[in-house]
């Protein structure tokens, strides 16, 4: 896959980097990957996620190409199932700690996008630039009302916190707030058009202090992502944010170039958080 990439990542003023990201490329599928995972309360959880999420996802994608073309679950299903998986696993270590996460996948013209916490994926446009993602905040509907409606609280301690501890709302691992932290992705597909010329991905440290707006501008004022990735990170700094920071920055000029469709479009929406309720 013809999709150049750059990554930057700095530790803060935190006392531990708990940032882990990943890209997988598989040209045999077609697929291309990058995300990040956004920790807290420890590493290892964000370093679970990163290793094992995308590799569940594209082992249970290989087993579905296996069966007739109707027999196939949708692929947002499968990436549902090994965002639930991971959780699964974390939460066997008891971990205490968690990590938020945000993939962007592409495969062919199609892009599938997902997260859970405050990560986001934007990516550029002919307009300027679309947030494919949407932060998982505890103070806001509707999570808010699905935390309270599943017996939690919410306690503004400086900012809205889940048991007046977890300033997000979704995340995999946090067993001791579950059930109110949910480990539900949120889901969106579509397919990509010739306007789309960057994405970038990227921890709360970046979108605390810069908007989607100036960050896909800053992105277009490089050729190299790696420089973009980099740039990105010390706006941030320079901004006033000392959180870890994550960048990662795709530049997908040539590989949207030869598209007949000149507009992106959104095929669909998928968010199964509050259905147990």
């Amino acid at each position: 896959m013809d999709i150049p990439f750059g990554i930057r990542e700095d530790i803060g003023f935190r006392e531990a980097m708990e940032d882990e990201h990943a890209v997988y490329d598989d040209a045999e599928m077609s697929f291309f990957s990058a995300e990040i995972y956004d920790g807290h309360g420890g590493k290892r959880p964000a370093q679970v996620a990163a290793e094992m999420l995308t590799p569940a996802f594209l082992h249970a994608l290989k087993m579905e190409m296996k069966k007739p073309e109707s027999d196939r679950r949708r692929e947002t299903d499968l990436l549902r199932g090994a965002y639930l998986e991971v959780d699964a696993y974390i939460s066997t270590k008891r971990a205490q700690a968690g990590t938020c996460a945000v993939q962007l996948y592409i495969r062919g013209d199609r892009f599938i996008a997902a997260n859970t916490g405050d990560s986001r994926a934007i990516i550029g446009t002919q307009e300027g630039a679309v947030v494919l993602t949407r932060d998982h905040k505890p103070g806001e509907d509707p999570e808010l009302s699905r935390i309270e409606a599943l017996g939690g609280t919410v306690v503004n301690f400086g900012v809205p916190r889940v048991e007046g501890v977890l300033a997000i709302s979704r995340a995999l691992g946090d067993t001791c707030l579950k059930p109110y932290v949910t480990p539900e992705p949120r889901i969106i597909e579509g397919t990509l058009g010739c306007e789309n010329d960057r994405a970038i991905l990227a921890c709360d440290g970046v979108w605390d202090v810069l908007s989607p707006e100036e960050v896909i501008e800053a992105a277009r004022l490089y050729d190299d992502p790696e420089a973009a990735a980099g740039y990105i990170l010390e706006m941030a700094r320079e901004a006033g944010s000392g959180d870890n920071i994550t960048v990662i920055a795709l530049d997908l000029r040539h590989y949207t170039a030869g598209f007949r469709r000149k507009k992106m479009k959104i095929t669909g929406i998928y968010d199964r958080a509050g259905e147990n309720i």
